[in-house]
């Protein structure tokens, strides 16, 4: 009886692992599908901005790395890497955005503020969806390389997994106040700002 027993809680705990391993794997690949709609849908947003900064004054060499970084992120993903393969180029796009709409002092041409506000708002969900993304991930390879989840890793089908290295979301956008806003006192300094809240 004892052995049947001990042989009955291992059966039960080999099946309980294995159905979590099977629920991580199915929650990895949607937090996949997540990250993967952000990126699509940044890539969609870039131009807008490119089109508002022609009434914005930016510097045409500030323009060109974000382009030239959103070209390199497509042509990536059109080749069907995977996201840890991608990593660099997306990163390379976080910065060039963060470059260019980062610190906004002085711009008040406000369409071009609000495709910023929307990108600024897209990189932290980026960051978050990335974040959740690597989680699962991490957790999943922790399995996959550590005895006795290994084993049970295996019967699951389930392998270590590429994590995805986002970089750190925009900092809050900084614009330049209305027209209509009080004029600062003499002594203060001159190209104040306020922050727009997210």
């Amino acid at each position: 009886m004892i052995v049947v027993a001990v042989v009955v809680i291992v059966l039960l705990w080999t099946r309980a692992a294995v159905r979590r391993l099977r629920v991580l794997k199915m929650r990895h690949r949607d937090s996949l599908r997540l990250l993967t709609n952000e990126l699509d849908d940044r890539y969609d947003q870039v131009p807008a901005l490119i089109a508002a900064s022609a009434g914005a004054g930016m510097d045409r060499s500030r323009l060109s790395s974000v382009v030239g970084a959103r070209s390199l992120a497509i042509a990536m993903r059109d080749q069907r890497l995977s996201l840890g393969e991608r990593a660099a180029a997306e990163n390379t796009l976080s910065a060039a955005l963060h470059e260019l709409i980062g610190v906004l002092d002085g711009v008040n041409h406000w369409p071009f503020i609000r495709v910023a506000r929307e990108l600024r708002t897209r990189e932290q969900r980026i960051a978050g969806a990335a974040r959740v993304h690597n989680d699962l991930g991490r957790t999943i390879n922790t399995a996959a390389t550590t005895f006795p989840t290994s084993v049970f890793a295996r019967i699951a089908a389930v392998g270590p997994v590429p994590l995805f290295e986002v970089a750190a979301p925009l900092a809050p956008v900084a614009v330049a106040p209305p027209a209509s806003a009080p004029a600062a006192s003499a002594d203060a300094p001159t190209g104040g700002s306020d922050t727009v809240a997210a």
